[in-house]
């Protein structure tokens, strides 16, 4: 078998694994059994690569990220339901019990405090019944990278090549992203809080919580604006081809809570999931993931196998932050008919306190995950650093088992600092565009053609055709 061979073998495998997993994730009928054999052909394919082939170097990586997933597929089963069946509340959503699924809704929904701090406190508890399958599952993917790659990478090292970062580099960048916001932040906490709450914030009042709660004064003028509708209006008018695209808005009670995007056949094949929050986190969530279905979408179907699939998270991550960024932009909420500009000022605050609570709560969950791989950390020490971390940066005294009721932090191996990377790219693309097309770059189609041109090449992106990693100029809108 050749590379080409192969490359053609495992792109099936994994359209097919995409395919089923969506379905898990969309909460529509999918097969736990399929998945289970789609992961062991992966397992075989990504074997086959590291028995007889050590290039491309990328393919090499990724393949010992599959051998890790797929030796690991029915551990992430097990979470995935544990979290639906063991983190439930006795209040109710509805007409049926908060799960972890709904706890977002949830929040945003109950205005009594009390209620949204015994929910708190019970999945708190219940994490009980996660810890030890992550547990298993991270160990058994630190064995697979050591076995795999002849003790020479880590989970860890995995993640730094993908992402070009060494450690050292990697640790620096996120520290001072927190270390600039961390005090700033707590001003802005304080303010808001009374604000919003009529008190100091408190752990249970956490970071997704305020991403939906700061803006309720705000909602009505949003309550007309059709996410869906308007995202598919910008895009075209810069003339993104947005047929391959499929957006699911239907609200089912096993759905995955977060926005998410799935690259089911790149670029042929993808699929957006999101349900309804409060309308201007529909809006930016929308709008989020509708940036990562352009990019797979505009990535060029003649690119090799692993530039079509295989970018880094700092890289995934570009273009659904730049394309979220319009949805915190006066100029453009103007231009879909946000006409006020007392409220366009308000939100302008309120974003820019979300983005520095994004910063120093993404620099904990990043610190933690680096530390947990680097330090061999257990599941009690991982929680013990967690909650001095997010003290350390957010000032809130969190119970340290949070991180296990994250969406991304006990499922991927890191992930979280790739959003810090991505926002100071996001900024320096913006920057780009406003440089070249003006303020209102959205409406020039001469803009949509140099975003399809960047995203093109897929991993083979030319990063310094608009970013210099500069934090400055992201940090220097919000501090």
């Amino acid at each position: 078998m050749n590379l080409q061979q192969w490359c053609q073998i495992d792109e099936r495998i994994y359209v097919a694994e995409s395919d089923e997993r969506y379905k898990q994730y969309a909460g529509l009928k999918y097969s736990e059994q399929l998945i289970e054999k789609l992961a062991e052909m992966k397992f075989a394919s990504a074997k086959m690569f590291t028995d007889n082939f050590s290039q491309p170097r990328e393919l090499f990586v990724s393949s010992l990220d599959n051998i890790a997933d797929s030796s690991t597929k029915k551990l992430e089963l097990k979470m995935f339901n544990l979290r639906n069946a063991k983190i439930v509340s006795k209040h109710k959503f509805g007409n049926s019990p908060v799960n972890w699924s709904t706890w977002r809704q949830f929040n945003s929904a109950q205005k009594d405090a009390g209620k949204r701090k015994e929910v708190f406190d019970e999945f708190i508890k219940k994490t009980k019944h996660l810890s030890p399958v992550i547990q298993e599952r991270f160990d058994k993917i630190s064995k697979v990278y050591d076995t795999y790659s002849d003790g020479k990478l880590s989970p860890l090292d995995g993640y730094l090549e993908n992402e070009k970062f060494s450690k050292s580099q990697l640790l620096s960048f996120v520290k001072s992203m927190g270390k600039a916001a961390k005090k700033p932040f707590r001003g802005a906490l304080a303010e808001m809080s009374e604000k919003v709450l009529g008190r100091p914030a408190e752990y249970f009042d956490d970071f997704y919580f305020f991403r939906n709660r700061i803006y309720a004064d705000l909602e009505k003028y949003f309550s007309k604006t059709d996410p869906v509708g308007q995202v598919r209006n910008t895009l075209s008018s810069m003339q993104f081809d947005l047929s391959r695209i499929n957006i699911d808005a239907e609200n089912r009670k096993e759905k995955y809570p977060s926005p998410i995007c799935f690259f089911v056949h790149v670029p042929e094949d993808i699929r957006v999931l999101y349900k309804a929050e409060s309308a201007y986190f529909d809006l930016q969530g929308c709008y989020h993931e509708m940036g990562h279905a352009i990019h797979a979408t505009s990535i060029d179907p003649k690119q090799e196998y692993w530039n079509r699939y295989g970018f880094s998270m700092g890289i995934a991550e570009i273009f659904s932050i730049f394309l979220e960024r319009l949805t915190k932009n006066k100029r453009y909420l103007a231009s879909i008919g946000i006409s006020d500009k007392n409220a366009l000022d308000e939100l302008h605050r309120r974003n820019n306190f979300m983005e520095l609570f994004f910063v120093t709560f993404y620099t904990a969950n990043s610190i933690m995950k680096a530390e947990y791989w680097s330090k061999g950390l257990s599941m009690e020490e991982a929680s013990d650093r967690y909650g001095k971390l997010i003290k350390e940066y957010t000032g809130l005294e969190m119970p340290g088992e949070y991180w296990m009721l994250h969406h991304i932090m006990p499922d991927a191996i890191m992930y979280v600092p790739s959003y810090l990377v991505a926002a100071v790219r996001a900024a320096e693309l913006e920057a780009l565009l406003k440089n070249r097309f003006g303020e209102e770059w959205w409406t020039q189609a001469e803009s949509g053609r140099e975003i399809r041109e960047i995203m093109s090449p897929g991993a083979a992106i030319d990063l310094s055709r608009f970013s210099k990693m500069d934090s400055s100029l992201f940090l220097g809108e919000i501090t």
